[in-house]
């Protein structure tokens, strides 16, 4: 692609501060007349020299709008140049040239409010934006909070169990008893054959981790469970000592009254080494049929299998041990009163407790290492075991903790201090939920790569969010565990609701979550499809003629599905789109969130790049295979794509989904719970386009739930069928990477992301990522004279360049196969030297020019001053660079190559 001599033109990022501020470079690009590099020597506009746009986010809002407008163009069969000369109707300054403005440019200048328009208390246009805002976080809560609710009742379900064990005698045991019994035994022999024929040089195949948890750590939760509910009942007691009994071991009925609690410890021992050698029977046998064809291991068997069988048999009596021993601290130290009191100590405690014994009994069973085969290899296997079971103690724990403790605490609470306490528990964690909210949204809050060093690290906005997120999250699951004791438990009168009220709840709420989950579309109720829909109007809308929209558009809601074409629309086939025929192939950024990814290398950026183009849509680097990334895109010309929904509006509106639960490099798992809960979502759902999906075709995931829940909880990856598209500058915010990628040998990129401090963090972030994954260096000359800035007011006019200009080195990437290219850097900044208009608006505003991204409604001044600044910065670089004739000369216009090579 090298040798084809492509130019790109970069948009960055950074909402309608870019958009306005890159206006103006692309009204002084056609305004600049060169020789052109492939019209015979012929003259013509600068713009109209570049084959690529490549925007992101802002940029894209902008950029799309151009688009839109040549689209028109073609479609009323027009030419495309009417476009270019339209742009540069009047001079930087805004003074009437010989035409006035062209029409979609002062469209635009309408629409700077483009969230709400009318933007005043009682207008129509705030108002349904709210309306709007609040439906969707209704609909969101339909699909969520119904889980949460079942979550609830299925952990009281078992505490009722629980509860209902107590009187569970051996005259009155039913046969379905006897069966439940038995499960608890199962589970763990299967569990824990699991872990004697996996561990390293058993023989079997190795292990991966989602194989574990299915086949080791889940039985072994599920018989932990059963068995404290079987423990609970006194038949389930008196099994202890038949089972005990049946293998030789009797007590005399006196010394076991005497010495009760010892005997009960030995019982257990016995029946944890029963347990433990039958299971290593197990083992072995599945190791001698399955083994042969499995993966060989380093070593094929124990170097002492009879030292393995005793550390193993030794392993199970310190867990029978600590398993009786915790049922008698339960009796004997266990609170006292109700049965419900005390079955609710034995659900909090008993799993967690049983699960640490499982965890000791490892820890002593890999103290025998040194006479087992591979032993490194063997201690990291039993480390991330006991990780994955602490993992599941302690959520255990925490959940169990706050649905069954919470209810009865807050009745004591209220005893002791009155009524206040619920309606101030509520207020605080919507305090502490609302302050998530906030921060996550913040553009000052940054992911672990983006906070200062030290102690500072934990002690930034990033971690305070992700707390505030964690007491919220805490708060709603107290609350909603009160609310379920108190409109349904209390109401019955008894202890717990009759099992058929459970079943029938349960039942409701799973038909009303299948339901819910198969009817609710997880994009469409998001804030994507407002935010997608006014950006449309403002931007894409804006390209076309008045006259013409208002024949097709919505008289009550001024939205037209016109407005928006299709991607493949924007790509004429077998016309040269060179000259008259002028039209850049647009490519527009977003990032595919990896927030899970099994690339550990990304575990920093937790995107990859992803590009939507009139003839594909996909990423170069997203797919992995074979211990490497391969590329997948998809077409994007069929009748249809996506179900109709890849509209270039669709993708404007992907590029620039700055505010999402998963966020690329700033994403905080913390912090995402509670933007997915309150629907801050302006992402988007794709079918991956992988070559093998077959759901390409499809406008959303089928199942709302799971990806809502892959959201929520920070579990996005490349793998999933259905992939989480954001913000193009979650990865990278100048459009610079994909066209480096495209070895594009001249490349000019606007920049104006929010940059106050002028610390080059999103063009670092490009040339970094750029030189990891392209292995392609850019040297860049004179960034240090960028940071001359006006920073007092009033103050003396520095003169100094808003520019930078570079070598792109792919010679030295592509094995000297390709020539260099040439950078020409773009920083929007304020020296003091800019007209009046300008000025005057940076006085009253001190932060101008690097406005939080978050303000998207601009006034009149604020628009006309950030498109001027584009416009002065590209001029005053045009001159520099020999580019600006005098009027009177008549010499041909210089090449625009040669005028970045005189900066």
């Amino acid at each position: 692609m090298n040798a084809d001599d492509r130019w790109a033109l970069c948009l960055s990022g950074g909402g309608i501060r870019s958009a306005a501020f890159a206006l103006g470079i692309l009204q002084r690009l056609a305004a600049l007349e060169v020789t052109s590099k492939r019209q015979g020597g012929k003259t013509g506009s600068a713009l109209t020299e570049f084959e690529y746009l490549s925007t992101v986010s802002g940029g894209g809002y902008i950029g799309s709008w151009l688009s839109a407008w040549l689209h028109q163009e073609r479609e009323r069969r027009s030419s495309p140049g009417t476009v270019v000369s339209a742009l540069n109707r009047r001079d930087s300054v805004g003074q009437l040239g010989d035409h006035e403005e062209a029409e979609p440019v002062s469209n635009l200048r309408r629409n700077s409010h483009f969230l709400a328009p009318s933007f005043s208390p009682i207008s129509p246009d705030l108002w349904s934006d709210v309306a709007g805002v609040l439906r969707n976080l209704f609909l969101n809560w339909v699909l969520l909070v119904p889980p949460m609710i079942l979550a609830v009742l299925i952990t009281n379900a078992l505490y009722f169990a629980v509860i209902d064990a107590d009187s569970i005698r051996r005259e009155n045991t039913s046969a379905w008893f006897l069966v439940v019994m038995f499960i608890p035994t199962l589970c763990f022999l299967a569990s824990l054959s699991f872990s004697v024929a996996n561990r390293p040089g058993r023989g079997c195949i190795n292990v991966s981790q989602p194989r574990f948890l299915v086949c080791d750590l889940m039985p072994f939760l599920v018989g932990a469970a059963l068995l404290v509910f079987v423990l609970r009942s006194q038949y389930g007691l008196s099994m202890l000592t038949d089972v005990t009994t049946a293998v030789g071991f009797k007590v005399d009925k006196q010394v076991e009254k005497a010495q009760f609690y010892p005997v009960v410890v030995l019982r257990g021992a016995i029946l944890g080494v029963l347990f433990f050698l039958a299971s290593w029977v197990l083992a072995r046998l599945w190791t001698l049929v399955f083994g042969k064809s499995a993966r060989p291991p380093l070593a094929a068997r124990p170097k002492h299998p009879w030292i393995d069988l005793f550390a193993w048999c030794v392993a199970g009596a310190a867990f029978g041990v600590l398993g009786a021993a915790g049922l008698v601290l339960l009796w004997h130290y266990g609170p006292s009163g109700s049965v419900a009191t005390t079955a609710g100590f034995a659900c909090v405690l008993g799993l967690p407790w049983i699960v640490m014994a499982r965890i000791v009994a490892d820890v002593i069973y890999i103290s025998f290492a040194e006479f087992l085969s591979e032993v490194d290899v063997g201690l990291e296997f039993q480390a991330r075991s006991s990780g994955l079971f602490t993992l599941a103690y302690l959520g255990w724990l925490l959940w169990f903790g706050l649905v069954l403790g919470t209810p009865p605490a807050a009745r004591w609470i209220e005893s002791q201090l009155g009524s206040a306490f619920v309606p101030s528990l509520a207020t605080g964690g919507g305090l502490s939920g609302l302050l998530s909210v906030i921060l996550g949204a913040s553009s000052k809050t940054r992911a672990a790569a983006e906070q200062a060093s030290g102690v500072r690290q934990y002690l930034g906005l990033n971690t305070i969010a992700a707390i505030a997120a964690g007491i919220f999250a805490s708060v709603l699951v107290a609350l909603l565990s009160i609310a379920w004791d108190r409109a349904f438990t209390l109401a019955a009168g008894a202890d717990h609701l009759p099992w058929k009220v459970v079943l029938i709840a349960g039942v409701a709420l799973g038909v009303l979550i299948y339901a819910a989950s198969h009817v609710l579309s997880i994009n469409r109720y998001s804030l994507h499809s407002l935010y997608r829909n006014r950006l449309v109007r403002a931007f894409l809308g804006a390209s076309r003629k008045e006259k013409d929209r208002d024949k097709t558009k919505n008289a009550f809601t001024d939205f037209d599905g016109r407005d928006s074409p299709y991607l493949y629309e924007l790509w004429e086939h077998g016309v040269a789109p060179t000259g008259a025929n002028w039209k850049p192939f647009h490519v527009i950024g977003a990032a595919l969130n990896l927030v899970s990814s099994r690339n550990l290398a990304w575990q920093e950026r937790m995107a990859a790049p992803f590009t939507f183009s009139p003839l594909h849509c996909g990423s170069g680097s997203a797919v992995f295979s074979d211990g490497a990334y391969r590329t997948t895109y998809a077409t994007t010309k069929q009748p249809r794509p996506y179900g109709g929904m890849l509209t270039l509006g669709t993708a404007m509106a992907i590029s620039g989904a700055a505010v999402s639960p998963s966020m690329g490099y700033n994403s905080s798992p913390g912090v995402a719970f509670l933007m997915a809960l309150f629907n801050v979502r302006l992402g988007w759902w794709l079918a991956n386009p992988r070559g093998d999906n077959a759901y390409y075709a499809e406008v959303k995931p089928t199942d709302a739930l799971r990806p809502f829940f892959m959201e929520m909880f920070g579990l996005t990856s490349e793998t999933e069928r259905w992939v989480y598209l954001t913000d193009g500058g979650h990865f990278e915010n100048l459009g610079l990477y994909e066209m480096v990628r495209r070895r594009c040998r001249v490349i000019v990129v606007s920049d104006a992301g929010c940059d106050p401090d002028y610390s080059f963090e999103d063009l670092g972030n490009a040339l970094r990522k750029i030189w990891i994954d392209l292995g392609v260096r850019i040297d860049l000359r004179g960034l240090d004279l960028l940071k001359k800035r006006f920073t007092e007011r009033p103050s003396p006019a520095t003169k100094a360049p808003y520019w930078a200009v570079g070598d792109i080195l792919y010679g030295e990437a592509d094995g000297g196969t390709s020539q260099n290219g040439l950078l020409l850097y773009f920083k929007s900044g304020l020296h003091g030297t800019e007209p009046m208009g300008v000025l005057s608006y940076a006085i009253s505003h001190p932060t101008f020019p690097h406005e939080t991204t978050l303000n998207q409604f601009f006034t009149e001044s604020q628009f006309e001053s950030y498109r001027m600044l584009g416009y002065e910065i590209a001029e005053s670089a045009f001159e520099a660079g020999g580019g600006l004739s005098t009027g009177t000369s008549t010499k041909a216009p210089p090449t625009f190559v040669s005028i970045i090579k005189n900066l």
